[in-house]
């Protein structure tokens, strides 16, 4: 019986060590650049703004931990972003997928294109639209104007 107690304990702290050893174990260069790049594209859940690398609340900072511990197990990013967005849903992710995201790019560039046609058309119909020509105004009007302005010519 005190054998078995014995073994017990002997494996026990085994079991210990090795749990400690594996919450101490650090990162390697290639699981700390995954690591970052997964912290910084995925958004803190409590307020939807920031990543988790930079955002400092309760929720984030075990996000990270979990994130590290994921990295740590051999995870690849698209199994981390899978359990991420099941749990939170789509809007966890700093760039979601689809093409929702290339309107962002595609419509100020389109309003302004159209800003400026109008803009051109609007000019161009000013300019088409302004006081015709002194040489086609009325006899009376040009009579006038030399008259006012004979003594400004001599």
């Amino acid at each position: 019986m005190g054998r078995i107690c014995c073994v017990t304990v002997a494996v026990l702290m085994l079991a210990g060590s090795i749990v400690a050893a594996a919450e101490e174990r650090t990162l390697t260069r290639s699981e700390s650049e995954r690591y970052n790049k997964l912290t910084h594209e995925l958004i803190a859940p409590c307020c939807w703004r920031e990543a988790i690398a930079i955002h400092r609340s309760e929720e984030s900072i075990q996000m990270l931990d979990e994130v590290e511990q994921l990295v740590i197990a051999g995870r690849s990013e698209q199994e981390i972003k899978a359990i991420y967005v099941a749990r939170y849903g789509v809007r966890i992710l700093a760039d979601p997928p689809g093409r929702a995201g290339q309107w962002l790019y595609v419509v100020p560039f389109a309003l302004l294109g159209c800003l400026l046609l109008l803009a051109t058309l609007r000019l161009r119909s000013m300019v088409a639209l302004g006081a015709p020509p002194l040489l086609h105004a009325p006899a009376e009007l040009m009579a006038q104007v030399r008259m006012e302005t004979e003594s400004e010519w001599n």
